[in-house]
């Protein structure tokens, strides 16, 4: 199921650039930091490198998913306390990831010049290493997540059939469009009954952001509640055929290449950070 071809993974022709994907949704607890680590094995079994960033600057969660401790962090890098090198760790071949830690947000009240440098280092290691890189973002209308989303290639936003979770999509999608003039969105619905379900939930959405804001939301399709996942999760193993088969046939729905930007994903995050609240 890995192996068959992903649209985002082929760009004939084309000379290849790295790109961003920021998965993100209104609330916690829609599974969002599973659809990340998926979403880079997937991207990995097809033959391109993948590089998992966890974009919660307070509450760290992939490495925990995983079942792994890394020593160092993103903290230590910002800190001037470890290499990039210390802080990736290999999840599998293709596929590795960094833990942000905790206490990042000190980062902005780092000298300009010595923040621009740490994060040109950051850049210049992901886009000389890897194909894509995924950002686990945290949940909700944080700035950390705005940021994120709004330098990212492909928005993803994650929800659930539930009501809270629907209305809190729209949510942020309604500030990421009013505020930091986002206009397209790929909404993914995890936890589906059926394949219908998660259709109905996407119609709710796109007619109200329709209707209130300039948004064009994208329906990449849904991902069907498995019951054994709460036993992987709980054991620290965030894969399951199923599961991945449903998020494969998603992703393929991509957009085929990467939309160029003026300024790159790391100079437009640098002048986020730095505008602050």
């Amino acid at each position: 199921m890995e192996t068959q071809a992903l649209h985002l993974l082929k760009v004939e022709g084309k000379e290849e650039r790295t790109g961003y994907i920021a998965v993100a949704s209104g609330k916690g607890g829609v599974g969002k930091t599973l659809i990340s680590i998926n979403t880079g094995r997937i991207i990995s079994r097809n033959g391109k490198k993948a590089l998992i960033i966890d974009g919660d600057l307070g509450l760290s969660n992939v490495h925990i998913m995983l079942g792994i401790t890394p020593a160092k962090n993103l903290y230590h890098f910002f800190m001037g306390e470890a290499s990039l090198e210390d802080i990736v760790v290999p999840i599998e071949d293709g596929l590795a990831f960094i833990s942000s830690g905790s206490g990042v947000k000190e980062l902005v009240n780092m000298p300009p010049t010595q923040l621009r440098n740490f994060i040109y280092r950051l850049q210049e290691y992901a886009e000389k290493n890897y194909h894509w890189v995924i950002f686990d973002t945290p949940p909700g209308i944080h700035s950390d997540t705005t940021a994120l989303v709004s330098s990212s290639n492909i928005p993803l936003i994650v929800t659930t059939p539930e009501p809270t979770a629907i209305a809190d999509a729209y949510g942020l999608i309604k500030v990421l469009n009013r505020e930091e003039k986002v206009k397209e969105f790929y909404l993914l619905v995890n936890k589906v009954q059926s394949y219908e379900e998660g259709m109905k939930v996407f119609e709710s959405i796109r007619v109200v952001c329709e209707k209130f804001t300039s948004a064009d939301v994208k329906y990449l399709g849904s991902v069907r509640f498995i019951p054994k996942m709460i036993r992987n999760i709980v054991n620290q193993n965030p894969f399951e055929e199923s599961f991945i088969k449903d998020l494969t046939n998603a992703l393929s729905k991509l957009p085929l290449d990467i939309k160029p930007h003026p300024h790159s994903f790391w100079e437009r995050l640098l002048s986020k950070i730095r505008r602050g609240p």
